[in-house]
C-alpha cells in the first residue's frame, strides 16, 4: 500500500512538474523573462517558423491550458495524449537544430509525458482495441 501510495506522490509531482513547465515555458515566450533562442538553425527550419509564427501565440495560450489542466488534475488522461504530439514535435525540434545539449527541456518533457501516459495506460486501452 505505501509502494502505491508513493508512486501516486511521484506521478502527482511529475504532473505538477510538467504542467509548471508548460505554463513558465509558454508565459516566457510572452514576457521574455528567462534568455531562450532557439538557437543557430538551418534555413528550412528558419522558413518554417516564419511561416507559422502567427500561430504562435494560439499555440502558448494552449500550453498555458494545458499546464493549468495538468496541475489541478483535471481531464489528465485527455490533456497527455493531447499533450503527446506537442511534446514529439518539441523533441523534433529541438534535436534537429543541431545542437543536442541544448534539447534537454524538450527530452525531460517527453519523458515526464511518457511516464505519466504509461501510468494511465488502463484508461487508453478502449483506444487500441
Amino acid at each position: 500500500m505505501t509502494i502505491m501510495k508513493s508512486n501516486e506522490t511521484l506521478f502527482k509531482v511529475l504532473r505538477t512538474v510538467l504542467g509548471l513547465f508548460l505554463i513558465l515555458y509558454a508565459l516566457n515566450r510572452f514576457f521574455h523573462f528567462l534568455p531562450s533562442s532557439y538557437g543557430a538553425m538551418p534555413e528550412v527550419t528558419k522558413d518554417f517558423l516564419d511561416a507559422i509564427v502567427s500561430y504562435l501565440p494560439a499555440l502558448y495560450i494552449f500550453e498555458i491550458i494545458i499546464g493549468i489542466s495538468l496541475i489541478f488534475n483535471k481531464w489528465t488522461p485527455f490533456i497527455l495524449i493531447v499533450l503527446f504530439p506537442l511534446s514529439v514535435a518539441f523533441l523534433i525540434f529541438s534535436i534537429s537544430n543541431g545542437e543536442f545539449a541544448k534539447a534537454w527541456p524538450a527530452i525531460v518533457v517527453a519523458a515526464i509525458n511518457i511516464i505519466l501516459i504509461l501510468r494511465w495506460k488502463e484508461v487508453y486501452k478502449p483506444l487500441f482495441v
